[in-house]
């Protein structure tokens, strides 16, 4: 491994520090740089992507460290030339699907200003299989995939270059295998943070609480909503459908796709 601050026993595998190096000199020539980072939870991942970003951004800081679409959509209008930026989603505990969902339509709305900045993304995510196809294989530059050791030891990784990460995602998707292609190397790090970690850890934790509030607020408007939809549907006073639409505030055709289901609920109940 590459020292880089023995003070704060900040280190980096050479393999690695040598990659980022040729990114670094890419990204000056009117580039943009984007690595993926994806592994099991608990295994490092973010630990690992923020080192990288550091050392390609000495700035590096926990105000580019973003975990949501709106952080890190600010984060990159905000962001100076050159600047990296770590986007991670995959911490919140949500299914792949519903995190790649958000990585996805974020990255590519994201993808124009990325490149006139010319700017490190570093994204954290559960799996690359689920990467948007476009992102996953013409516009990523790597994928470091982190893995746990024997005895669940963290630090572990491999490396998959332009190349190589294409061939994985061809051959590997239909079953998420990553022994199907072999990485360019094996690379290692350890538990140092570049940011502050208190700091970092309140982040974190802010953005999962403020998100499983938003969830709990959209459950229970969805339940309100929907018992007064049953109750206009239900009443005797004559109405149009497109009165109680109206009424309601929703589009004529999500009225009636929600009539549909009612309906149908009905029939099924009616049966048994």
């Amino acid at each position: 491994m590459v020292l880089i601050d023995n003070k704060k026993g900040q280190y980096i595998n050479g393999f690695m520090q040598a990659n980022l190096d040729i990114a670094n000199k890419g990204i000056h020539k009117d580039l943009d740089m984007l690595f993926c980072y994806d592994g099991g939870e608990g295994s490092g991942k973010s630990t690992c992507a923020m080192q990288h970003a550091f050392y390609v951004d000495r700035t590096f800081c926990v105000d580019r460290m973003v975990f949501t679409p709106n952080e890190f959509r600010n984060a990159i209008i905000r962001a100076g030339k050159y600047q990296a930026i770590q986007y991670d989603e995959a911490y919140t505990g949500m299914s792949s699907r519903a995190a790649m969902s958000l990585i996805n339509r974020t990255l590519i709305s994201m993808l124009a200003e990325i490149r006139q900045k010319n700017l490190f993304i570093f994204v954290v995510m559960p799996t690359f299989f689920d990467l948007d196809k476009y992102v996953a294989l013409w516009r990523s530059r790597a994928l470091v995939h982190v893995y746990m050791g024997d005895g669940f030891t963290r630090g572990n990784f491999a490396f998959y270059n332009t190349d190589r990460k294409k061939n994985l995602y061809i051959l590997g998707k239909k079953f998420y295998n990553y022994n199907c292609v072999k990485p360019n190397f094996i690379g290692d790090f350890t538990n140092w943070y570049p940011i502050d970690e208190a700091v970092y850890r309140k982040k974190k934790h802010d953005s999962l609480v403020k998100r499983e509030q938003n969830a709990s607020d959209a459950q229970v408007r969805k339940e309100i909503e929907d018992n007064l939809f049953i109750k206009l549907v239900e009443t005797q006073v004559p109405m149009t459908h497109e009165a109680k639409a109206k009424l309601l505030g929703l589009p004529i055709a999500t009225y009636y796709y929600k009539l549909r289901n009612y309906n149908d609920k009905r029939e099924l109940f009616a049966d048994t």
